[in-house]
C-alpha cells in the first residue's frame, strides 16, 4: 500500500509516542522541508541507548513512513553539533507530556511558510500599542476599502491614525489613500531591503493623506508597501530580498527573523508620523491575504485587535478552521490569540442582509467552537467557570459575531486613480462596521 503524506507523519508520530516508553527519553519527531521524518533522543550524557534499540527504531519508523524517511531515521542529542537548536526549538510542539517512566513527545517542523502562526505574541499587562490587523483569509473581500473607510472615520473623531500596507505583493492601499505623485520617496519594502545592511536610516517612509478630508484635528497617514513610481525604482527586486532572515553578528547574536524586521520597519513608520505630526493613535495594518508569513507576523506579534474579513462561503470557513486548527495544537499560544479576533462580515447581499448575517453567525461560531474555543464538558457551569472560554451563539461581543459591510457594486472594479471621490458612493454601507470596530480599539476613549 502506498504511504502517503498525511499517513507518513501519522504513524511516525505513533513511533514517536512509543519510543517515549520503551526508552524512557524525551522523543522530537522532525519533519523536513521535503515532508521527511526522522526521530531526535534526547539521550542523557553517559547513558545512551543500545545500538540496537536505535536500529531497530529506525526500521520501525522507516516502515511506517515509507518514502517519507530521512537517510539517517534516529539522531541522538549527544552526537549534534547544536542540540539546542532541536530541543529547544522555538517552534517545538509538546504533544505528550511525560507520565511515569515515559518520555515527552515533541514535533519540529522545518517548512517554508507557516510557522509563524505558532508564535503568538505573549500579553504583556495592560499595555495597548492600538495596532489593529485587517485580514482576510481569501482576497477580494474589500479588505483595503474598508482599511481607508475606519482609517477616515477615525480621522474623523479627531484621531491621528497611520495605515500601513502590509500586502506586499499585492499593495493597494496606497493607491487608495494618496495620488502616486504625493507618495513617499519609500515604502515597507525599502525599509526591509535597507534595512538588510544597515542602511534604513533617513528613509522616506510616510505621507499625510490629500485623499482623506476631515474637519478638527484628526489626520491620516499612509505608509505604503512601495515607494512614488520613478523610473529606476525597482520594486520587485526588492520585493524577492524581502522575507529572509538575517544573520546574527556573532555567536551571541540571535539571527534577525522576518517577524523582527517588520516590527522595526513599522515602528519606525510611527516614529515618523510622531515627529512630523504625534503619536499615532491608531495603528491599522492592512494585512495580506491567505497563509503568508506576512499575515501571521501581523496577527499574532504586531496587533492588539485582528478583524477577520470574509464572505459566507465553504472556502471561507474551510480556510479558517485550517488556520484556527494551526493555534489550536498548542492551548496556550490559542489562549494567547482567540480573544484578540473578530470576524468581519464583508460584501453583505442588502435584499437579505438579515438572514445572511444569521447565518453567517453560526458559521463563525461553529467554526470557532470547532477549533479555538473551550470545550465544556457535560453538565459544566460555564457561566461558573471562568477559566472555560466559550461565548455563547448569541452573543454579540464574541470573537464570531460579525460586523457587517453591506455590498456595493459601484466599487467593483475601482480606479482609485479615476475616481477620487469613490469613498462618498455610500458611506453608510460601512456605518455599523466603523462604529464596532471604533469602540473595540479605542473603548471608552471613542
Amino acid at each position: 500500500m502506498t504511504i502517503r503524506f498525511d499517513d507518513a507523519w501519522a504513524k511516525a508520530l505513533e513511533v514517536a509516542k512509543q519510543a517515549a516508553v520503551s526508552t524512557h527519553l524525551d522523543v522530537v519527531l522532525v519533519r523536513d522541508i521535503l515532508g521527511r521524518v526522522s526521530v531526535v533522543l534526547d539521550d542523557p550524557a553517559g547513558d545512551p541507548p543500545t545500538g540496537s534499540l536505535v536500529e531497530d527504531l529506525g526500521v520501525k519508523l522507516a516502515a511506517e513512513a515509507g518514502p517519507f524517511i530521512m537517510s539517517a531515521p534516529v539522531t541522538l542529542a549527544s552526537t549534534l553539533f547544536a542540540p539546542d537548536q532541536v530541543l529547544h526549538a522555538r517552534d517545538l510542539v509538546t504533544v505528550q507530556d511525560p507520565a511515569g517512566d515515559s518520555g515527552r513527545v515533541s514535533t519540529l517542523e522545518r517548512g517554508v511558510v507557516g510557522a509563524e502562526w505558532l508564535h503568538p505574541r505573549p500579553e504583556s499587562g495592560n499595555e495597548r500599542s492600538n495596532r489593529v490587523v485587517l485580514y482576510g483569509f481569501k482576497g477580494g473581500v474589500g479588505r483595503s476599502t474598508a482599511t481607508f473607510m475606519l482609517a477616515q472615520h477615525l480621522a474623523g473623531q479627531g484621531h491621528c491614525v497611520l495605515a500601513v500596507d502590509l500586502d506586499l505583493e499585492s499593495p493597494g492601499l496606497g493607491a487608495l489613500l494618496q495620488g502616486d505623485d504625493d507618495l513617499p520617496d519609500y515604502g515597507l519594502v525599502d525599509h526591509l531591503a535597507e534595512s538588510a545592511v544597515g542602511n534604513e536610516d533617513g528613509l522616506d517612509l510616510v505621507t499625510k493623506s490629500k485623499t482623506v478630508q476631515v474637519s478638527g484635528n484628526g489626520e491620516v497617514w499612509v505608509a505604503p508597501a512601495g515607494g512614488r513610481p520613478r523610473k529606476g525604482y525597482d520594486y520587485l527586486a526588492k520585493l524577492n530580498r524581502a522575507y529572509f532572515d538575517l544573520p546574527g553578528g556573532d555567536a551571541e547574536e540571535r539571527p534577525a527573523g522576518l517577524a523582527s524586521r517588520l516590527e522595526a520597519a513599522v515602528h519606525d513608520c510611527e516614529q515618523q508620523v510622531a515627529r512630523r505630526s504625534r503619536q499615532p493613535d491608531v495603528v491599522l495594518l492592512d494585512s495580506r491575504a491567505g497563509i503568508h508569513d506576512i499575515a501571521a507576523i501581523a496577527i499574532t506579534q504586531l496587533g492588539d485587535l485582528s478583524l477577520l474579513f470574509g464572505s459566507d462561503s465553504v472556502p471561507t470557513w474551510n480556510g479558517y478552521r485550517a488556520l484556527f486548527q494551526q493555534w489550536s495544537q498548542i492551548p496556550e499560544r490559542a489562549r494567547a490569540i482567540r480573544e484578540r479576533l473578530r470576524m468581519v462580515a464583508a460584501m453583505v447581499p442588502r435584499d437579505r442582509r438579515e438572514g445572511y448575517l444569521e447565518v453567517f453567525r453560526d458559521h463563525a461560531q461553529g467554526c470557532f467552537a470547532a477549533t479555538l474555543y473551550d470545550d465544556v464538558p457535560s453538565g459544566s457551569d460555564l457561566e461558573a467557570d471562568a477559566e472555560l472560554f466559550n461565548p455563547a451563539p448569541d452573543d454579540d461581543a464574541a470573537p464570531h459575531a460579525p460586523l457587517p459591510i453591506l455590498f456595493i457594486p459601484e466599487l467593483v472594479g475601482l480606479d482609485p486613480a479615476a475616481r477620487r471621490n469613490w469613498h462618498e458612493i455610500d458611506p453608510s454601507a460601512y456605518s455599523t462596521f466603523v462604529d464596532t470596530a471604533t469602540d473595540l480599539i479605542l473603548g471608552e476613549r471613542s
